[in-house]
């Protein structure tokens, strides 16, 4: 058990400090915390974070050096120090948000609604796990203090995950996006994946909900919650998307909530993300703005590595690298079919993290990739090769510049090409390399 003096003097001797848990990534006045993984310990890293630079260094082993403190348990006093820094704040509101996809495309537009009130803190890019989280409170903590509303997102890996998120946040509104099979293999089953998901209502102070409404056990579980609960999706919600269009580099989005809303969104959104938008729409609803959808002319979506759309020398070009599940491809194709084209040709990469569930996934991943005209396999990670059952691929290579050859061949104005695989697939390799030979022909 960690003590509460410990904990004050890790924020003390934290404050206005740059963190590292990373001792390759330590510069000269950095604070170093040794953490304890699952397949490294940081605290054997010490001493090469001492030689970088590091003015300071928490370690659960004792050093005979004055900039190391040792403490119980690094690990910890980082959740410790993180629920003390909330304990602090003033937020009025605290949104937890989690699901298999749309996580952080959530956490940006419910924050940008949010900020309309009042300011608002928001978890740092994907830093969303019980590392990540606390790491985004306490280098972020003067930002937390001056906040009225906190958004953050819970990701999880293995069973507990979120829970412990939880118990580190305690949200008063929960946001439950939906339950795939991103991560499935890391689980039992999907039965165990979705009460994994389904524990971020297990908060304490938990008095409203948000759940994805085209997911029966998500409806079914929504009617036993004693809290106000709000649903989205496509029928017999409380924010539908009735239809949506592609004009001029736009988005045209026809909702439904409290009455009919016409929206046009700057820049080509996937359905994935329209539907995530839903999700914040109730969110901001819930918080005290009136009408979010008033406030959507001037916001552009922040990334660069989901659903982008590219023209170039009149072919459409979407990179799609962040992550990827059945679910993720099954909402791009709606969105891509709503792009005009004379060829939609896929460039797909393997679906990770499937455990026993890797042939049955990628066989359906072939399913899906017969709706487009050509398909190309990236096979770095050989588990894409079973989607050959039910498509036949163009071409089949490991190679990069293999592929962006024969794309550069085959490819002509009016073309669509989409790039998608997993994060650790690397596929962007293959997209950059094409994307050089359009632009130097």
């Amino acid at each position: 058990m960690i003590s509460k003096s410990s904990v004050e003097e890790f924020l003390l001797q934290t404050e206005d400090r740059n963190i590292v848990i990373d001792s390759r990534k330590v510069s000269a006045g950095d604070v170093f915390i040794g953490l304890k993984g699952e397949k490294v310990d940081g605290n054997d890293f010490v001493g090469e974070a001492l030689s970088k630079g590091a003015s300071l260094v928490f370690s659960d082993k004792a050093f005979d050096d004055q900039r190391v403190l040792r403490v119980d348990n690094t690990n910890e006093i980082l959740i410790e120090a993180a629920k003390s820094i909330l304990s602090k704040s003033k937020l009025s509101n605290r949104i937890g948000i989690t699901g298999s996809n749309g996580k952080t495309t959530t956490k940006e537009i419910s924050s940008f609604f949010l900020s309309k009130l009042g300011r608002v803190f928001k978890t740092a890019g994907n830093l969303n796990t019980e590392i990540g989280l606390p790491l985004s409170l306490l280098e972020n903590r003067r930002e937390l203090f001056s906040a009225q509303y906190g958004v953050f997102e819970f990701g999880t890996s293995t069973k507990g995950d979120i829970e412990k998120l939880v118990g580190i946040v305690q949200p008063d509104i929960a946001v439950l996006l939906n339950v795939g099979s991103a991560h499935v293999g890391n689980f039992k089953d999907i039965d165990e994946l979705l009460q994994e998901k389904l524990s971020i209502f297990k908060s304490k102070r938990l008095s409203r909900a948000v759940l994805g409404g085209c997911d029966e056990r998500l409806r079914e579980f929504s009617k036993g919650l004693p809290v106000e609960v709000l649903l989205f999706g496509k029928e017999d919600v409380d924010f539908s998307i009735v239809d949506f269009a592609y004009d001029k580099g736009d988005t045209m989005l026809h909702f439904f909530c409290d009455g009919d809303r016409f929206v046009r969104l700057k820049g080509i959104w996937s359905y994935g993300q329209l539907m995530d938008l839903g999700a914040a729409y109730l969110v901001a609803r819930l918080v005290g703005v009136e009408e979010p959808s008033v406030f959507l002319n001037d916001y552009k979506l922040p990334f660069s590595d989901r659903f982008t759309v590219s023209i170039l020398k009149g072919i459409t070009v979407i990179s799609d690298f962040y992550n990827s599940s059945l679910e993720s491809w099954e909402s791009a194709i709606l969105s891509i079919e709503k792009l005009k084209s004379s060829r939609k040709i896929a460039v797909a990469g393997s679906i990770l993290e499937q455990g026993r569930e890797e042939k049955r996934t990628h066989e359906r991943l072939g399913e899906l990739l017969s709706k487009f005209d050509e398909t190309v396999l990236f096979t770095r990670d050989m588990a894409i090769n079973a989607a050959s059952k039910n498509v036949k691929p163009a071409l089949v290579s490991d190679s990069e510049e293999e592929i962006a050859a024969w794309l550069h061949r085959n490819v002509r104005s009016g073309d669509l090409v989409f790039f998608k695989a997993s994060r650790a697939i690397a596929l962007e390799g293959v997209y950059k390399s094409f994307m050089e030979l359009i632009e130097s022909a």
